[in-house]
């Protein structure tokens, strides 16, 4: 008996873990280690896919752009309206295509926008939510695809696991 209930015990805290992984200047709390998927052009991709319970998946993934470049020789108001209409345009095209979206804001203060989107794969009904922001010369967007429709407060949840260093 004492065998059975550690091995709950211990398979409990195994599902409920939390992984910290540190990509790029940011730190993401996730069930899983995103690993590093692929470099398309000027991004770098990051993911892990987490299945628990009936059938339900979770799958965290980010992707890095580095904007040094197009942000050098930015400082003050001319990198505030850089940071301003980054947002703007994320947040415009994002409703253009019917998703949900709206301006949040991450731990110090950091603009971002979140978005909510329904999406259909091989007959599977999937949500999508995405937190875009900039932080240190670099475009992140991080996002939670999951079959789970059930859950509440999906951008809150997301923005707690974003960890600025």
């Amino acid at each position: 008996m004492k065998k059975i209930m550690l091995l709950l015990f211990f398979g409990t805290v195994a599902a409920n873990a939390q992984i910290e992984s540190k990509l790029e200047g940011i730190t993401i709390n996730s069930p899983c280690e995103l690993e590093y998927i692929r470099n398309l052009g000027n991004q770098n991709n990051y993911s892990c896919p987490f299945q628990y319970g009936n059938n339900k998946l979770d799958n965290y993934s980010v992707t890095v752009a580095n904007l040094q470049t197009e942000m050098s020789g930015f400082t003050g108001s001319s990198l505030e309206t850089y940071k301003d209409t980054f947002l703007e345009t994320i947040k415009s095209n994002s409703e253009s295509l019917g998703e949900k979206a709206e301006y949040v804001k991450l731990q110090n203060g950091i603009e971002a926008v979140s978005m909510i989107s329904n999406l259909t794969y091989a007959d599977q009904n999937l949500k999508n939510i995405a937190i875009a922001f900039l932080y240190k010369q670099k475009s992140f967007v991080v996002n939670l695809t999951t079959n789970n429709f059930e859950r509440t407060n999906d951008v809150e949840n997301l923005i707690k696991r974003i960890l600025l260093r």
